[in-house]
């Protein structure tokens, strides 16, 4: 059942739609209520990483370069972005698992 509510599809027993359905709602308040908050602590990890891994030791053997530092930032953005995508991809079709269960309920198949 979950894997269908991860694909965006109906069950195929019309008796196991109601629980479909409930599971298809709380992945996405889950999704609505950590896709955000996940997606700044990785990105913020990684800009940290970087600046430590790549941006402090440069800087410390040549002078500050701004170009570690933007490409660093860059990273970051970069990788939260996806995060996001990805996010609202998987909310996507736990919406769409709902309403094809929902009319799996409803009779209309």
């Amino acid at each position: 059942m979950s894997l269908a509510v991860r694909a965006g599809e109906a069950v195929t027993d019309p008796a196991d739609a109601p629980a479909a359905v409930e599971l298809a709602r709380l992945a996405q308040r889950r999704l609505e209520d950590r896709t955000v908050p996940s997606a700044l602590r990785i990105s913020a990890g990684v800009v940290l990483a970087w600046l430590l891994l790549v941006a402090l030791p440069v800087t410390i053997s040549s002078g500050v370069h701004l170009a570690a530092l933007a490409a660093g930032l860059g990273v970051g953005l970069l990788l939260f972005s996806v995060i996001l995508l990805l996010g609202r991809r998987q909310l996507r079709l736990a919406r769409r698992a709902e309403q094809r269960n929902l009319r799996l309920l409803d009779g209309d198949g």
